[in-house]
């Protein structure tokens, strides 16, 4: 009879309902959640994303880089918490380690939240959900595109959370719980900010030097990088060709108000250090950096704070316009502390601050 206990479990239309609730649950929050962190972006953050916005550049992400975000395969979800790939960065989300579930079935479920940004420009994208049975090890991608994406990516997503996040068991209720959970954060407006009993905001943006960083220009001289503005032309590098030349500073950044820690490297070159016959050697070359600045060295892209002694970093030679090899002969975690830092941009990737290569970020 209708309305006995068996037959409300035996609907049809009821049985279909409640994951289609959770659909709509997950659809909503994901769309609250994108339009939340977009209103908490500081006007000055607004500026910088639309000076990289024209016609056919839209504001947010659209279905090429979801498509191409989605192929993007990490390593290690429990290691791999920041890294470049494909054109983005990936960023864990507020530091948080992954949500882990435990159902009565015996499976673990993990879900991993990343930041989206086109390692271009630095541009905020989206949040990246990574879906994980540990038991079957079945990992789903899900990338959630931001309030300004290009309304195909939200489509995108839309169409995965119903033909793919359906599919799982256990997938569209831990995925809607970490999204309600983050956007209730957002809301008491406990996510992002730093305190002594909470997640401390990630500075991996902060790659920068110090105000008095040396810059090489085009003819040999230097400049203290504080100095420096957009449309500045300073001695660009090219890997590809093992050239310089001269290249256009399209940005400028500058952080304040806190103790920024610099790392240091001295470096020697290498002939100096094997077959040089010259009586008097050239005193080792110091480069200061936030840690987390990208060098060039020769296994390729490295943090300053991950180069080790022996490493080999690139230096420019003053009258050759040659690059020369320079090896890493001494390390300091910390050699001072500064307020203001500053980092550039520019069109060829690559600089010199100390004569030395170093890299966009």
């Amino acid at each position: 009879m209708p309305g006995t206990p068996d037959a409300i479990t035996n609907n049809p239309m009821r049985n279909n309902l409640l994951p289609f609730l959770i659909f709509l649950c997950c659809a909503v929050t994901t769309q609250l959640l994108s339009q939340r962190v977009w209103a908490e972006t500081t006007p000055s953050q607004k500026a910088i994303l639309a000076r990289y916005t024209t016609d056919a550049d839209p504001a947010g992400m659209t279905l090429e880089q979801l498509k191409a975000i989605k192929a993007i395969k990490i390593a290690n979800l429990d290691k791999d918490t920041y890294f470049k790939a494909d054109g983005f960065i990936l960023d864990r989300y507020e530091e948080r380690p992954a949500y882990v579930f435990n159902y009565t079935d015996g499976i673990t479920r993990k879900i991993y939240l990343y930041k989206i940004f086109s390692a271009e420009n630095t541009k905020e994208l989206g949040l990246l959900a990574i879906y994980k049975n540990e038991k079957s090890g079945e990992i789903k991608p899900f990338v959630i595109p931001g309030a300004s994406a290009d309304r195909k990516a939200w489509d995108a997503y839309i169409d995965d959370l119903k033909y793919v996040g359906e599919k799982e068991p256990g997938l569209m209720s831990t995925l809607t719980f970490v999204l309600s959970r983050e956007m209730a954060g957002l809301l008491s407006g406990g996510a992002g900010k730093s305190d002594e009993g909470g997640a401390k905001k990630k500075e991996e943006y902060n790659f920068c030097f110090a105000p008095d960083a040396p810059v090489t220009m085009t003819d040999g001289s230097s400049k203290k990088i504080s100095s420096l503005a957009v449309g500045d032309v300073v001695l660009g590098y090219s890997a590809q060709t093992r050239t310089f030349m001269p290249t256009t500073v399209v940005k400028v950044d500058q952080h304040t108000n806190r103790d920024f820690q610099l790392t240091g490297v001295w470096l020697s070159a290498v002939n100096e250090l094997t077959a040089d016959t010259r009586t008097a050697l050239t005193a080792p070359t110091l480069l200061e950096a936030t840690a987390n600045h990208p060098v060039l060295t020769a296994t390729g892209r490295k943090a300053l704070g991950d180069v080790k002694a022996g490493d080999v970093l690139y230096h420019y030679e003053r009258g050759t316009n040659q690059v020369v090899a320079y090896r890493v002969v001494q390390l300091e975690q910390k050699t001072r502390s500064v307020k203001i830092v500053y980092n550039l941009t520019t069109e060829s990737g690559a600089y010199l601050v100390g004569e030395t290569v170093v890299l966009d970020k």
